[in-house]
């Protein structure tokens, strides 16, 4: 994840995104993809808040043991706090400051949309994992966002200026032959949706529109009155009983022979 997006206030609202109920499906989605077992050593990339790590080491017991790399510091600090159980370092998924062979379980979330060389994030993976271990990734393929709206011209520039971080907000399209390519056998892909039907204070789309309103303030590509403009339309939608936001997770799993 990119530290120029990923500012101190963006941290803080990724802290609120983490703690809705759709993100805390998504993670026992995850967790019963990776089917931990007690003892097991795993390394989750881009580990953000920590709360997920936490959740893991729940599982694997004072006997096993969670390692989280981020590349943003304040995320490494946050989770630190919030799994104290855990290791949590500062580093790049192209470059994983571990040794080879080193985890059970190697998993990433929402991480290689950020990522520009995918390839090479995906070999580090494999040179970490033991012989046997299992890969775990998830994520989205943003084609898939159904955001409804009256004023679509503006959400389509909203959109693109929200995937605008991401070095390829598409990367499950390629992950099967990434994965191959560099050893991995693929044991399974699944998806997950992510769908809100009303605009709950808690919901994960509300919670992203904590990012919308930042990054939007900062563009030259947009006004207040866009922002207004924006907001005033979702609220429109809402009161009309057309609310709806959906967007498709892919999970893939793999194993490293």
């Amino acid at each position: 994840m990119t530290k120029q997006f990923y500012d101190e206030s963006m941290v803080r609202q990724q802290e609120k995104v983490a703690a809705t109920p759709d993100m805390v499906a998504q993670r026992k989605i995850m967790l019963n993809q990776l089917a931990l077992k007690e003892g097991e050593f795993v390394l989750d990339i881009g580990s953000g808040s920590g709360i997920f790590a936490r959740e893991m080491l729940e599982v694997i017991g004072d006997s096993g043991h969670v390692c989280g790399v981020d590349s943003v510091e304040s995320m490494v600090n946050i989770s630190r706090g919030i799994c104290p159980g855990g290791e949590f370092l500062r580093g790049d998924a192209t470059e994983l400051p571990v040794e080879d062979s080193t985890y059970d379980v190697v998993t990433a979330s929402q991480l290689l949309c950020f990522v520009p060389d995918v390839a090479k994030a995906i070999s580090e993976m494999f040179r970490v994992l033991k012989p046997g271990g299992r890969l775990v990734i998830l994520d989205s393929d943003w084609d898939s966002l159904v955001w409804n709206c009256r004023n679509r011209e503006l959400m389509v520039r909203v959109i693109e200026m929200m995937t605008g971080p991401y070095a390829d907000p598409h990367v499950p399209r390629t992950l099967s032959q990434c994965l191959t390519t560099t050893g991995f056998k693929i044991t399974g892909r699944h998806s997950y949706t992510v769908l809100n039907w009303e605009p709950n204070p808690d919901s994960y789309s509300v919670h992203l529109v904590g990012f919308i309103k930042p990054m939007m303030e900062a563009s030259n590509e947009f006004t207040m009155e866009d922002w207004e403009a924006w907001d005033a339309d979702q609220k429109e939608t809402a009161l009309a009983g057309q609310y709806m936001f959906s967007v498709n997770r892919y999970i893939f799993n793999a194993e490293k022979p």
